[in-house]
This record gives C-alpha cells, sequence and structure tokens, in this order.
C-alpha cells in the first residue's frame, strides 16, 4: 500500500527498537580523544627510545 503523504517515513527493520543511542556523546568524544592521545604518545615514546638508543 502506497502512502500519499510525501513525509511519510516507513520503519526500517534493520534499526532495531531502539533507533537511536541514547548515550551521552562527551563519554564517546573523551574515549576516542583518550585512545588518540595514547596512541601518539606510544609513538613519541619510542621514537625517544630509538633516539637514545641510536647515539
Amino acid at each position: 500500500m502506497a502512502h500519499q503523504d510525501p513525509n511519510y517515513v516507513a520503519e526500517n527493520p534493520f534499526e532495531g527498537r531502539g533507533r537511536a543511542s541514547q548515550r551521552n556523546d562527551a563519554i564517546d568524544a573523551g574515549i576516542g580523544m583518550g585512545v588518540s592521545f595514547a596512541f601518539f604518545a606510544a609513538m613519541f615514546i619510542i621514537a625517544m627510545i630509538v633516539e637514545v638508543a641510536t647515539r
């Protein structure tokens, strides 16, 4: 059955019952920032170890 209303939105069966995450975005942003900081800090530490070892 076609709907005549152009603003009608059919339910997407792949979205499940809870369509959107209710978590706070600041938590996800903080985790992402912490992971990226840890990665670059590890790269810096490795570079310092290599530099000291090659003296």
